[in-house]
């Protein structure tokens, strides 16, 4: 077993975690964070295992739940709204999924990735550090399942991020 494959199933199990606490927290937002949880874990599941759809494709998705999230949250909740913690982590998940390398290595998006592979990195390993220090952040607080939810988001997060840059 590689440390990147390792990487990849340790992100996993804190996703799988993250999904079934996705549940604390108050109620207007349980439903966004337990889509988000499980689309994030079905991604990775798909990019680091099945390979049933390109890496784009659910960064595509991703950022289309990220958006859809933000448009519902300032909709129910007006400007103040509740922070941008669950379309961030959509966000910098579509940026790690979309960043990784998976499937034929000849192929034009290999050959893309290649040529932009250190700053592409780079800016992934930044916005997972700054995700992760967020999640750190927020862990301080609320109900036991919900700082388990947030450990295992700030983790999940992280390990893709390693695996990203095995």
């Amino acid at each position: 077993m590689t440390l990147d494959l390792a990487a990849h199933g340790a992100a996993l199990v804190c996703s799988g975690v993250a999904s079934c606490c996705a549940r604390s927290g108050p109620a207007d937002g349980r439903r966004e964070r337990i889509v988000a949880s499980m689309l994030m874990t079905a991604a990775m599941l798909d990019a680091a295992a099945l390979h049933l759809a390109a890496p784009i494709v659910w960064a595509a998705a991703l950022l289309a739940a990220a958006m859809v999230s933000s448009v519902t949250r300032r909709w129910r909740a007006g400007r103040g709204g509740h922070g941008v913690y669950v379309p961030a982590g959509l966000v910098v998940m579509a940026a790690l999924i979309a960043s990784s390398m998976h499937g034929d290595p000849f192929s034009t998006a290999a050959a893309t990735h290649a040529h932009s592979g250190p700053a592409l990195t780079g800016i992934c390993a930044a916005l997972a550090v700054g995700y992760t220090a967020a999640s750190a952040y927020r862990m301080r607080r609320g109900s036991p399942t919900d700082r388990a939810h947030h450990a295992a988001m700030g983790g999940s997060t992280a390990l893709m991020a390693l695996g990203a840059l095995l």
